[in-house]
């Protein structure tokens, strides 16, 4: 199926006339997002042609390019998994001298040439996979040795098998004052992916605009919803509202309104839910840290004991045996996040429960029972989960966790007392007094009922409550100076009691504290081990060149102390009539007529519903 073919539009030829379905494009990095060459192509990047297709590139001669990389590589046993997928075919445009070789690399890394061709002047060829059929798990992926110069315009696995469903894509992006954000982009996207006719009438953006303070002039191409400020929770419930009131739509994608993705995840999101014969399927972007792009920092997430745990965390994406690795499945997945997840519309059966942020995504993937995938190449960046850590964050964490803990959890009392406890006792034995104050307010706010949340869900006044702690940003040479700790050092057991006896330095004379700072990495291992018997503490956010400082104070300890055993008596006596209050009232609370009715209690200027 090779053939010298120079005037014909290559994409045109195997996409309209022959109805081939690209699956997965081979991509290199797009300017202004993190880059990692490792997770596009080895040895190194390819040189990019200029003024030409965007992905073409430049091979000089004796050089090769393999593409066994994260982005690049395509997952066989998730598109098996996906069902709709009998043939593959993997498609190239290269003009030059040279060699095109596919691979397959198997679970026990054993690797298998599938076919070669030899490139002489111009080819367009389209190669069915012939193995595939026979073909489980493992990855497939080509690559490319110039014997003469060469020019790669494009290469793509796709499919002549017929979609499962043509789905009508609903992109909906939460947007709360980040204008620059959302205009760059969407008209990054728009430019991508909007002009494209493949999928210009099929993926449709919606920003709902929390902040109502957005030109729907600046974001062409888009749907600007302007909105009352309920958080994410209320803004993609109002997309979701959005979504299933035109009765068009057939499947959303729940982004950030940064969109820090490539563009082609949208593209492969898109046919990884055309081909997909699960009603059911949740497809969650891999979260990748923007400060080191190869590292995961959630490739899904379960539950269990009242407690979100991310999988895959830390992996590294740039090894190809790591790859195999990332592509197996381990724990029970339930949830993804909505920095990237898509569904059917036809699969909801439950709204956001309305968190404000944080435990909405993972509510509503456990009551929705969507059978969650994750796919090398469809991911996002963002900053690391701990370097946003604040009083602020482990206010709306810790509720979230409690009440998704009594709503759906065992929620048994001591579990969550000790979920709360070790929350609180780890803030306020190191001093970050306000940390610890917001999880005393969210446990106390969690144990008030259902009706909590009903009565607040405009969170911005409650939110005064909480005490932030003061930040500075500091040049590089601040942290080279001073003597920060990043690990922690062994103790002696009778260093370990006298810190537990003391309530780490709370209980110590005056004297015996140390008036010298101790500086410190937030999240260090062994961190209260580090600051004991000090009274001033340093404290390094994670990842960040911020601080803030932290001095040891003992009315504010025993404060906070009396407080929190005094709303853990309180939960004691109530727990098992707060959690069936939760339970009963649960179903209410994330239901569509909910929603319906909250905006439409809300004036016309606030909101389109």
């Amino acid at each position: 199926m090779c053939a010298l073919k120079p005037d014909v539009s290559f994409l045109t030829l195997f996409e309209s006339a022959a109805m081939l379905t690209v699956l997965h494009r081979l991509i290199l990095p797009t300017e202004g997002l993190e880059q990692c060459d490792a997770m596009y192509a080895r040895p190194a990047l390819p040189e990019r042609v200029a003024n030409t297709s965007s992905q073409a590139f430049r091979l000089q001669a004796g050089q090769t390019s393999t593409f066994d990389t994260f982005y690049n590589a395509f997952s066989v046993k998730k598109w098996k998994q996906a069902g709709g997928v009998s043939r593959l075919s993997l498609s190239v445009h290269i003009r030059g001298q040279g060699e095109v070789t596919l691979f397959h690399r198997s679970t026990a890394d054993v690797v298998t040439p599938l076919w070669s061709k030899e490139i002489e002047g111009e080819i367009r060829c389209s190669e069915e996979i012939s193995a595939w059929p026979a073909l489980s798990e493992g990855l497939l992926y080509f690559s490319i040795t110039a014997k003469a110069e060469c020019t790669v315009e494009t290469a793509y696995f796709a499919t002549y098998s017929p979609m499962v469903q043509v789905p009508q894509l609903g992109v909906v992006i939460t947007h709360f004052n980040r204008q620059q954000y959302v205009r760059n982009s969407i008209q990054r996207v728009q430019k991508a992916l909007l002009q494209d006719p493949v999928y210009q009438d099929v993926i449709h953006f919606i920003v709902i605009d929390n902040s109502a303070n957005l030109d729907p002039a600046e974001v062409p191409g888009a749907k600007v919803i302007k909105n009352h400020n309920y958080g994410g929770s209320g803004g993609f419930a109002c997309g979701l509202l959005y979504l299933q009131e035109q009765g068009t739509f057939t499947h959303s994608l729940f982004m950030d309104d940064d969109i820090s993705c490539e563009v082609e995840a949208i593209r492969r999101c898109y046919a990884m839910l055309a081909y997909s014969v699960d009603k059911h399927i949740g497809l969650a972007g891999t979260l990748l840290d923007d400060h080191k792009p190869w590292s995961v920092q959630e490739k899904g997430a379960e539950f269990s004991g009242g407690v979100f745990r991310p999988l895959h965390e830390g992996a590294d994406v740039r090894p190809v045996e790591n790859l195999l690795k990332l592509e197996q499945d381990i724990g029970k997945p339930v949830y993804g996040g909505w920095w990237f997840f898509a569904f059917r519309l036809d699969a909801v059966s439950a709204y956001p429960f309305p968190f404000f942020v944080r435990g909405d995504d993972a509510l509503f993937g456990l009551m929705n029972h969507f059978n969650i995938v994750t796919v090398n190449g469809i991911a996002c960046f963002s900053e690391h989960f701990l370097s946003k850590e604040s009083a602020f964050t482990r206010y709306l964490g810790m509720r979230a966790s409690l009440a998704i803990y009594l709503m759906v959890g065992q929620g048994r009392t001591l579990a969550a007392l000790k979920m709360m406890g070790l929350a609180f006792l780890w803030c306020v034995l190191s001093c970050r007094y306000q940390s610890a104050h917001a999880i005393l307010l969210a446990f106390q706010d969690v144990s008030k009922g259902p009706d909590f949340w009903q009565q607040n869900l405009d969170f911005m006044p409650i939110a005064k409550r909480i005490q932030k702690e003061t930040l500075q940003r500091k040049e590089p040479v601040y942290f080279q100076s001073m003597p920060f700790r990043y690990e922690g050092k062994p103790e002696t057991r009778i260093r370990k009691y006298i810190r537990l006896i003391t309530l780490n330095g709370h209980l110590l004379p005056q004297w015996c504290l140390r008036k010298t700072p101790v500086y410190v990495g937030e999240y260090t291992r062994g961190l209260l081990g580090l600051i004991f018997s000090y009274q001033h503490i340093v404290y390094r956010k994670y990842e960040t060149q911020d601080i803030f400082e932290a001095q040891l104070n003992r009315s504010q300890f025993f404060s906070l102390l009396g407080a929190f055993v005094k709303a853990s008596l309180a939960f004691i006596l109530r727990s098992s009539v707060v959690r069936r209050s939760y339970r009963k009232k649960l179903p209410m609370l994330t239901s569509k007529v909910f929603w319906q009715n909250v905006y439409r209690a809300q004036p016309k200027s606030d909101s389109d519903h």
